[in-house]
């Protein structure tokens, strides 16, 4: 039974991972198509994770909320085949409001037996700035069009009025409804090979087998998770000041106790006037990704692990925001959250455990019109270094622990946007030293070759950077520079919005990885 088991975990893992392979090829928007920043998975009929692609953490952690908050106002038993559910709300189990989560329910004749759903990063979906992700951003009504958990379509199509609506808000309509048809077409093929699955079982053969890989998951988690001493554990880390805000802190104390990991935020900082809140979808990602390191590769990587996590969060902090709260730069939060998660931790299980990561990412977006006096819109994401392990230098120019995207192509970026990228290098010297170094970040120059580009910034890691494990070295902070045509240098700061003209230059600097062990 176990190696049955064992080989339909790895079918459903394969159709998961062929919806995430269809968003690639296919999404309109070069961020999801060149970048990556969309995630998968199967769901159970009763909402728990059935299947992951290999994708983005962050996002893979957001799904099971999108789910559960859509089954909350749209019970199983309602569901009809067809049917089309969508949200974007951070307070209804998502992220941020450019993620849309399609979720569609599988039936296998008249029995639901699965629901498929994916999360992709959209180009624009209103707001204040091109892109929906302002840097000035105070509250989440600033951030673009918000829905709720909602039908958004039957006989497995968008309804017109839901398309029309997105079409008004979204600067960029074509990119947002090509992108959500794309959603639609991963999810459908992912129902054909659910029910070709179901019928090789057995409908009720096929539910069985589904609860019994949830349990078995469920009971490898609780036998790694009792050889573990009970802890607290304990682990912060703090995003870079800014005056007006006050602090902007990740604090956790994790425990194990009867094969549960509970992971406690209390003395993390209340929510902010500014867009780095994250709401629970971000802790959730944080613990699950570090739980799935503690119970190893060859573990079942479904549902039966989340039911062993247990989190406590303070309402209406930076890790657990309430409305009105801003949200869209929260990445650098949950990598804060992440690396917090992590050093508690490597208190529990030192030798298998790393030095941090960077712990930022920069999220850019070009807008404005071209030279002919057509609108663009692009948005790219640019990656840091990893920390050096227990037995070797940390990679460097690499997306780590919850983040997984790519970096956009030069070809891809000068075909989007009036743009040329000057250089995209290692930030030689940028990880921490160390027995094993930390790993470089990435420099990359941009050049505008038209005026009034607008260009809106999120990074983090300027001041307060990773710090090293076993003696290691810390890394060296970002930095972000505008030069423009005549010489003048501009340095700018973690959140920026700012237009280039015609020879201006746009200059990004991340944050290598920490040192592992005191440098030979």
């Amino acid at each position: 039974m176990s190696d049955g088991l064992s080989i339909l975990q790895l079918r459903l893992d394969g159709l998961a991972e062929t919806m995430q392979q269809t968003l690639l090829r296919c999404a309109v928007s070069p961020v999801v198509r060149e970048g990556a920043d969309t995630s998968c998975a199967l769901f159970t009929r009763g909402g728990e994770v059935l299947a992951l692609a290999e994708a983005i953490p962050l996002l893979l952690g957001a799904l099971p909320g999108a789910v559960g908050a859509i089954l909350r106002d749209y019970p199983a038993e309602t569901m009809r085949p067809g049917e089309i559910f969508v949200t974007n709300d951070p307070f209804s189990g998502g992220t941020h409001l450019p993620d849309i989560a399609v979720v569609q329910p599988v039936f296998a004749g008249e029995r639901l037996i699965a629901m498929t759903a994916s999360l992709l990063h959209h180009q624009d979906i209103g707001g204040t700035r091109p892109g929906s992700v302002p840097p000035d951003a105070t509250e989440i009504y600033h951030e673009g069009l918000r829905l709720p958990p909602m039908r958004a379509g039957q006989a497995g199509v968008f309804s017109p009025e839901f398309e029309r609506l997105i079409r008004f808000a979204s600067r960029a309509p074509d990119v947002v409804v090509g992108d959500l048809e794309t959603q639609l077409a991963a999810g459908h093929n992912a129902a054909e090979g659910l029910r070709r699955l179901a019928a090789d079982f057995g409908t009720g053969g096929f539910l069985t087998a589904v609860e019994a890989l949830l349990d078995r998951a469920e009971a490898e988690t609780i036998a790694r998770l009792s050889a573990l001493a009970e802890g607290p554990f304990r682990g912060a880390d703090e995003l870079d000041p800014v005056a007006e805000l006050g602090p902007c802190a990740a604090q956790v104390a994790i425990r194990f106790a009867d094969g549960r990991l509970i992971a406690d935020f209390a003395g993390s900082s209340p929510q902010v006037r500014a867009p780095v809140n994250c709401v629970r979808s971000g802790p959730l990602s944080a613990v699950f990704y570090g739980l799935l390191t503690l119970v190893g590769e060859d573990a079942l990587r479904n549902g039966g692990i989340l039911r062993r996590i247990e989190l406590k969060l303070p309402e209406a902090s930076v890790v657990n925001a309430s409305l009105p709260a801003a949200v869209n730069a929260r990445m650098n939060m949950v990598r804060c959250i992440t690396s917090a998660v992590l050093q508690a931790l490597a208190e529990a299980d030192g030798e298998r455990m790393p030095a941090a990561n960077s712990g930022m990412s920069y999220v850019i977006a070009f807008s404005g019109r071209d030279a002919a006096g057509e609108p663009f819109l692009s948005t790219e994401i640019v990656a840091g270094g990893a920390g050096g392990g227990p037995h070797a230098d940390g990679a460097a120019a690499i997306s780590t622990d919850v983040g997984n995207a790519m970096n956009i192509s030069a070809e891809s970026l000068e075909a989007m946007v009036p743009m040329r990228l000057i250089s995209a290098e290692r930030r030689r010297g940028s990880g921490g030293a160390g027995r094993f170094r930390g790993g470089d970040g990435v420099r990359r120059e941009y050049e505008a070759l038209t005026d009034g580009i607008a260009a809106s910034i999120r990074g983090e890691r300027f001041a307060r950077v990773a710090k090293g494990a076993r003696g290691g070295g810390s890394p060296r902070g970002s930095a972000a520079t505008v030069i423009r045509k005549g010489g003048e240098r501009i340095a700018l700061t973690a959140r920026s919005a700012v237009t280039l003209d015609k020879g201006d230059r746009l200059v990004i600097e991340s944050s290598g990885g920490a040192g592992y062990g005191t440098p030979d």
